[in-house]
């Protein structure tokens, strides 16, 4: 159980459709912690060249206004920084992040940002309540389609459904990040027609700019971890979208991706419903972790004919119960695997190094004109394979987490 107070804070930048020439500036991304008690200067990235006031909500009850702020939080917690411009129009939000105030002890607590098609299969909403009810620091999570009309908004309603049933069975409304749930792509990318990687359009949405802002406000010293489940479009996008901005995220963000064969992606769910957003993510530098859906999850499993019991007493217990199949889509012997719980599994045992990822190996992403496939590649790639896993252990620390016996990973 949480012992810290939890409240949310998010910046989100959006330039105002009614205004016309809206000064473009963003918040200065963060080069260290925020911790409680401590003034903090934040400020912007450009001038208010024209004199045009400037509001900052800083998410805690309070407002300032300027092109910098100096700012004392109270409280530990997770806080969404909002700055507006006044123009002619009203007060217009440029820019925003999203900070974990943190005291001593967390300082180097994994901040992850969850991704997922949670009504797609099992796995996802195990995946939610196994980070959730965990001590990592989740700043927000995302909804993603996966492929079909409108699974977009039914994936966004199982991650507030999994919600209502923590709640229903225990857990405080304030432990969890109800107004950080952010809908993202509703389709995969379009691939540019020059083949470039960078050319890619974005697809801009409230989910990949909360990404964004995220990493406005993770410390390079200890980068946001993001965990996309589903088709990577998110954080494809989110990856796009500062690049425009002139943002770079190399340094903030590192990504932890469920999906893909031991060839190849595109013909894997996750991968094949959105192969080009893998892709880019493979060209774009930034540190990827690749969980292999076959044949590295299919080792964390779990046989509900005997093992139901694992399951904790209450709503969201009997919920995963029952919708946890016996065997895997289409097979009749293979047992179903709980896929997307290996990512934060991973997260966990890296940092505790509990040493449940036996297996990593170096790769370079290839592109359609190479069929999707990985190809070797030598220690200087920032694309690694997760080839093996300790499924066993993994499991265990989720059943453990589900029935209020989370891993400690917050300094005491």
């Amino acid at each position: 159980m949480k012992i810290y107070f939890l409240t949310s804070i998010i910046v989100l930048l959006t330039i105002g459709n009614s205004c016309t020439n809206v000064q473009d500036f963003s918040i200065v991304p963060l080069e260290k912690p925020v911790l409680a008690g401590q003034a903090f200067e934040f400020s912007l990235q450009e001038n208010n060249a024209k004199g045009h006031r400037i509001k900052w909500d800083m998410g805690d009850s309070t407002t300032a206004t300027g092109t910098s702020v100096n700012h004392v939080y109270s409280k530990p917690g997770i806080y969404h920084v909002s700055v507006y411009l006044d123009k002619e129009c009203g007060y217009v939000k440029q820019s925003s992040l999203i900070i974990r105030v943190h005291t001593p002890e967390t300082l180097k607590l994994p901040q992850v940002y969850l991704d997922t098609d949670a009504r797609c299969e099992a796995d996802d909403q195990h995946f939610i309540a196994y980070c959730l009810y965990s001590e990592l620091d989740v700043l927000g999570i995302n909804s993603i389609h996966n492929d079909e009309v409108g699974s977009e908004a039914i994936n966004y309603g199982e991650i507030i459904n999994i919600m209502k049933l923590m709640n229903r069975s225990g857990e405080a409304w304030d432990l969890m990040p109800v107004n950080r749930v952010f809908h993202g792509a509703a389709e995969k990318l379009t691939p540019p027609s020059s083949g470039i990687w960078s050319d890619t359009e974005p697809i801009v949405t409230e989910g990949s700019e909360a990404i964004i802002a995220a990493a406005r406000g993770a410390s390079p010293d200890n980068p946001l971890l993001v965990l996309p489940v589903g088709p990577c479009t998110n954080i494809a996008s989110a990856v796009l979208q500062a690049r425009k901005e002139g943002f770079e995220l190399r340094d903030r963000i590192r990504v932890i991706w469920l999906g893909g064969l031991e060839k190849g992606y595109s013909k894997e769910y996750n991968g094949g419903n959105d192969p080009w957003s893998v892709y880019v993510m493979g060209q774009s530098g930034i540190d990827l972790q690749i969980l292999l859906g076959h044949p590295t999850s299919l080792k964390l499993n779990i046989d509900k004919r005997i093992e139901s019991g694992l399951y904790p007493d209450n709503e969201l217990g009997d919920y995963l119960k029952t919708i946890i199949p016996v065997f895997q889509w289409g097979s009749t012997t293979v047992l179903k695997s709980i896929h997307d719980v290996c990512v934060p599994a991973t997260v966990i045992s890296n940092y505790k190094g509990f040493n449940w990822v036996t297996k990593v190996a170096p790769v370079k992403v290839s592109g359609p004109d190479n069929g999707y496939l990985w190809q070797e590649a030598d220690s200087t790639s920032t694309v690694y394979l997760i080839w093996d896993i300790d499924g066993e252990a993994m499991k265990a620390d989720l059943f453990n987490t589900l029935n209020g016996h989370p891993t400690n990973l917050i300094k005491r």
